[in-house]
């Protein structure tokens, strides 16, 4: 056989042989195994003409196509919220949620003119931080070799590494060019940071979540523990800017504030419905306002959600994003994973906020450009005056005391 047919029986073969177990095994589909192979048709014969036909194909990289296929394939969906990951991207985001890993501490972008790394912001206390690096740095070469010739990930990933190997970058700033050599560390970021504001009231505590990863409900325990032994009369918790991740995360940290009932409804495609009710909360119920805008997502609204319909907070801001949909992450055999949309969740009262978002109580107007990167430490500074978020939020606090 030639090579477009070897390609094209193998991959008809393997998709047919996939179905009949997936459909034979299924009351829950209405498609027969004829109607999805003839519809698997076209891309079939596309895969084995781009094999065979295209000019160069000695450059065709055939996992490239098949991730590509597999986006594409998940975007006819139409669900903004379902999603594909490619073994690469799969594997950079369990970092950034694990929140640990071997480096030099800097938040990057890729910046496609200059084709270089982009320094967004050093992590305070961190190699890089401690090294001088700042905020809009381009990062030109890595140990030598030029970024320019590197992918996005492969110029991250040389730039992290194993806890006390030195790496070198060039970088430009402005019109100098300057070199840095820096030995990695342990980075460790936080994803709970905390604070105390005095008043004339008495302290208030502050608590910023800056996402649901799997290390927040231990950094959230520590700062609760570190606030109320210190005692407060008042909490102001951030989610601003939050996007929320992982449901069991979202469901451990809204039980230490409510003491008892429903956190949140779960609904399926086949109308099944799970009722999750709080875990039993030990801290103290002081007054609490949580601030909100257009980036507190996902699980950060979950926890809106939950002290809203209990009165346990007023909330404070600008609507919420409206991400009431759960995905669940189906491994592929290639590494990557499929983030399907499996069902909507609800507020404890039965609200449905996909694509409407939480209101807040009190509206702020205004809009506050952050400085965002991650943080590994954990007590932070709070800019009362000139946050209007958190002004307004200390505002309507203050007055319930």
């Amino acid at each position: 056989m030639k090579l477009r047919q070897i390609s094209q029986f193998v991959l008809v073969s393997v998709f047919v042989l996939v179905l009949t177990l997936i459909l034979g095994g299924s009351t829950k589909t209405s498609l027969t195994i004829e109607q999805v192979n003839k519809a698997l048709s076209p891309f079939f014969d596309s895969l084995s003409i781009i094999l065979n036909y295209y000019y160069d194909r000695s450059s065709l990289d055939l996992n490239k196509l098949i991730n590509s296929a597999i986006d594409g394939l998940v975007k006819g969906i139409g669900d903004d919220f379902s999603y594909y990951q490619d073994p690469e991207t799969y594997r950079e985001s369990q970092i950034e949620m694990k929140g640990e890993y071997g480096g030099i501490g800097i938040e990057v972008t890729y910046d496609s003119n200059r084709k270089a790394i982009k320094v967004i912001a050093p992590m305070y206390g961190t190699p890089a931080w401690r090294a001088g690096l700042k905020s809009g740095d381009l990062i030109v070469t890595i140990n030598g070799e030029p970024v320019a010739k590197m992918t996005y990930m492969e110029a991250v990933n040389k730039l992290r590494g194993e806890p006390g190997t030195t790496v070198k970058i060039e970088v430009v700033r402005g019109e100098e060019t300057l070199e840095f050599t820096i030995v990695r560390e342990k980075i460790e970021i936080k994803m709970v940071l905390y604070s105390f504001v005095e008043t004339e009231k008495g302290r208030i505590g502050y608590v910023r979540i800056t996402r649901f990863g799997e290390r927040v409900v231990d950094d959230m325990r520590n700062a609760l523990n570190k606030i109320f032994e210190r005692g407060v009369r008042g909490l102001l918790l951030d989610l601003r800017d939050n996007p929320g991740g992982y449901l069991d995360a979202a469901l451990s940290v809204t039980s230490m504030f409510v003491d008892k009932g429903v956190i949140l409804k779960v609904r399926n495609g086949f109308g099944e419905e799970d009722v999750y009710e709080s875990y039993g909360n030990k801290y103290p119920n002081v007054p609490m306002v949580v601030l909100v805008n257009e980036g507190t997502a996902s699980a950060s609204e979950i926890l809106t959600g939950a002290l809203k319909d209990h009165g346990l907070a007023i909330v404070v801001g600008r609507r919420t994003f409206g991400k009431g949909a759960v995905q669940t992450g189906f491994p592929l055999s290639n590494g990557g994973v499929l983030f399907l949309t499996t069902a909507r969740y609800f507020t404890p009262s039965g609200r449905d906020i996909h694509k409407l978002g939480i209101e807040p109580d009190v509206l702020v107007e205004e809009r506050v450009e952050r400085e965002r990167h991650a943080e590994t430490r954990e007590e932070i500074e709070v800019d009362v005056e000139g946050d209007p978020f958190i002004k307004k939020g200390l505002e309507i606090l203050l007055s319930k005391l």
